[in-house]
């Protein structure tokens, strides 16, 4: 019996450190806050779970469109986006089919809708009035 006593230590240390080892399953941390989500909370006043929320939509909506793209146009989107180039010309330049505009357009308007349904009815109001003076600041900028 007490031979069966000195094993043990031994067996738990040979456990513990064999530990480090094992994967970890956890859940992947969620994606960090874009810069453009920063601003739009301070300014819509987002509570913590509203931004996880939309974060949430945010990266679904990438993934679903992401799976629209062939890989070659998945490499391009990415070189782009490593190059620091805007979303809206990234897309520009990927040469997508009629069948996957329209499916990347239906993806968005579905975040959109998404994202409205996780907002108030002051912060919707705000972010129309964001909106619209967004529109007013791009067309005197392109009428000069």
């Amino acid at each position: 019996m007490t031979k069966k006593l000195f094993l043990l230590p031994g067996a738990i240390a040979l456990i513990l450190a064999a530990t480090p080892g094992l994967p970890v399953f956890a859940q992947t941390p969620p994606p960090a806050p874009s810069p453009q989500m920063e601003r739009w909370g301070a300014k819509l006043n987002l509570t913590e779970e509203q931004k996880a929320q939309l974060r949430q939509i945010k990266a679904s909506t990438r993934a679903q469109i992401e799976a629209v793209l062939t890989e070659e146009q998945k490499t391009q989107l990415q070189t782009a986006r490593q190059q620091g180039q805007k979303p809206g010309k990234n897309f520009s330049s990927l040469n997508l089919t009629g069948e996957q505009k329209s499916k990347i357009r239906a993806i968005r308007q579905e975040a959109r809708r998404q994202m409205n349904a996780v907002l108030t009815t002051e912060q919707r109001q705000q972010l129309q009035q964001q909106r619209e003076q967004k529109r007013q600041q791009r067309s005197t900028q392109t009428s000069i």
